[in-house]
Formats: structure tokens, sequence, C-alpha cells
């Protein structure tokens, strides 16, 4: 009888895998443009990037809050705007191009979050949610796109758990961040008709410790601090800035489209 050979199931070593996959993107050197960068998720985005060797511009209304994290990066630039301002934002973005030489990265973070109901909350809630969330998301991603380079870029949105269900409370803060959702898939699908490379994706987080949620509790008409409100430990602003890291250092080959993360305690 033939002898049969013994296969052996030991799995690939780790030289093997590596053989067999596409090499990871490296952030050094890399030119990122971050809106919301005076605090929060920005921030923290803002810091990640600096340390893997990014040159960072800082883009948010509260100019001296952006130089007090200009002075903690090791090339950081200011890139003061209004973003409910189109000319501001187009001025900000390129004031990004011209001291950085060019852009290779665009992380979207800014964000307005209330708690104005759709049956009676006020219009300059709505509106300014529209605007921040919504019109300014697109206008600077337009502005910005004419800087990347030919082989393409990588673009981030930061959507909400809130773009992907409606909460009882703050429909039309959801709203805008399906809108956030709608657009970086229809960015993505526009871009690979124009034969461009650019890689698009978004992060949907839920509770996470920032300033922006503070504003949304408080604005609700049971205002609380957003501890009182929750009553579990939340996301933190790093923990987000690893995963856009993540993102934008997967291989050229994949695109992670979105993350949707929420802390464990929170059910919905």
């Amino acid at each position: 009888m033939e002898k049969i050979s013994q296969v052996s199931l030991r799995p690939a070593s780790s030289s093997s895998k590596n053989f067999f996959m596409n090499p990871s993107t490296s952030l050094k050197g890399k030119r990122a443009l971050v809106t919301g960068a005076s605090s929060g998720i920005g921030r923290a985005i803002a810091r990640a990037l600096d340390a893997q060797g990014c040159a960072v511009a800082l883009c948010a209304r509260r100019e001296d809050r952006l130089r007090e994290v200009a002075d903690e990066l090791k090339n950081a630039t200011v890139c003061a705007a209004d973003l409910s301002d189109e000319d501001q934002l187009i001025a900000a973005v390129k004031k990004a191009n011209y001291e950085m030489g060019g852009l290779d990265i665009l992380i979207n973070s800014a964000g307005i979050a209330r708690q104005a109901s759709l049956i009676n909350g006020a219009t300059s809630d709505w509106t300014d949610m529209l605007q921040v969330n919504v019109l300014a998301l697109a206008q600077i991603t337009r502005e910005a796109l004419q800087y990347f380079p030919e082989s393409g870029g990588h673009i981030i949105h930061l959507s909400s758990m809130s773009g992907h269900r409606v909460p009882g409370r703050g429909g039309f803060y959801s709203a805008t961040k399906f809108a956030v959702r709608a657009m970086t898939e229809g960015l993505r699908q526009e871009l690979r008709l124009e034969g461009n490379m650019t890689r698009v994706g978004c992060i949907s987080p839920g509770f996470v410790d920032t300033e922006l949620l503070d504003e949304y509790f408080q604005s609700s008409d049971n205002a609380q601090a957003k501890y009182e409100s929750i009553g579990y430990q939340i996301l933190q602003p790093e923990e987000i800035a690893d995963l856009v890291l993540h993102q934008l250092t997967m291989p050229a080959t994949a695109e992670v489209t979105d993350i949707l993360v929420r802390p464990t305690a929170q059910a919905t």
C-alpha cells in the first residue's frame, strides 16, 4: 500500500505570512489637515499623526486653542477658520497647502451636537449643525482634493453612531450624521469614476468624552453633565485617534469604509 505522507498542521511562520501581505502605509512625511483640532477627537488625532511623523495643519475656530496644540507638536501649522464661513474655510485650506507643500490626508473631525428636536427645535440650532456637520465637511473636502497627489490620498470623516440609528432625542443631529455617511460613500464612488484612488473612510463612535458631548447634553431641556446623563465609562478621544491611524496605515490596496465603535456598556 502506498505510504501517505503526513501533512503538517502547524501554522505558517510569521515570515511566510508577511510574504503574502501587502505592505502597510507609512505616515512619515505625510501632510495632514485636521478640522476640529482645537479639542477632543480632532486634537487627539493631530497628536497621533504628529507622533507618526506627519506634518499637521490644525483647523478650528479658536486660534488661541490651536496655538496651544501646535506648541505641543513637532511640525504643525495653525489654519484658524470659522467653518460656517466658506471664505475662511477656503483660505484655511489654501494656507495648509502653501505651508506644507500639498496635502495627503484630510480628517474631517469638526462637528456640532445639540439636542434640537424635530418637533420644536430652534431653527438656529438646526442651521448650525447643518452648516458645520454637512456643508462645511463637503466644502473643505472639495477644496482639499485640489491639493492631493495624483496617486491619491486619504480622507476620513468623523460620523457617529447617530448616523446608523436614530436616538430618542436629537433627531436633527442624527440626520446630519446620516448625511455624513451618505457623502462618504458618494465621494468614494465619484473618485473611482474619475480614476482617483484616494481612499475614503468614516468612523462612527458612540459616546466619547469630549466638549461636544458636554454641549449635546447641556442643550437638552433637562441639562445635565454627560456623566450624570450616561452613567458608565465612555470612550476617550485617544481611542478614536488609534482607529484613525488603523485606517490610514492599512495597505493601499485596502479601504476601510466605516468603523462603528461604542463604549462596551452602551446598549444602543
